[in-house]
């Protein structure tokens, strides 16, 4: 009995059967891409066309993200591993916590004294040609 691939599947955060984000992809072709041209279009749409601003939470689901129409590097990267899964790229997510101080001037000045001392920032890695990668620029 096959098993499905768990680097491939939707979760109830990575909902990317959600008609918003079907639209989206048939709307862009990426479909019909190369797995290169796939990653690099679907990166690009949510570094981009997706604002930066924070979210009510960090576990909204994909669709919400899109909604929305921002989000920050937790956010922004459900969005992206949504699009790649749905589109049978294999992706996964790293986290770690960052001093809040590392934040200072993209959180608003009168909010900073009131945040939290460690924040989580995550990134997405991509299976790509039989390799692992990762990209750390800001989604």
């Amino acid at each position: 009995m096959a098993h499905e691939d768990p680097l491939l599947t939707a979760t109830p955060i990575l909902d990317f059967s959600a008609a918003s984000i079907a639209k989206l992809m048939d709307g862009r072709g990426w479909r019909d891409m190369s797995d290169t041209d796939k990653v690099g279009a679907v990166y690009d749409f949510v570094r981009n066309e997706i604002a930066f601003g924070y979210n009510r939470a960090d576990d909204i689901t994909a669709s919400e993200v899109l909604s929305d129409g921002y989000g920050q590097c937790n956010t922004k990267g459900t969005l992206l591993m949504a699009l790649l899964r749905a589109m049978g790229v294999k992706c996964r997510i790293h986290g770690f916590t960052i001093h809040k101080g590392l934040q200072r001037g993209v959180v608003p000045e009168l909010v900073y004294p009131i945040a939290p001392e460690e924040i989580l920032h995550s990134w997405i890695e991509i299976e790509l040609d039989g390799r692992w990668r990762s990209e750390e620029r800001r989604v």
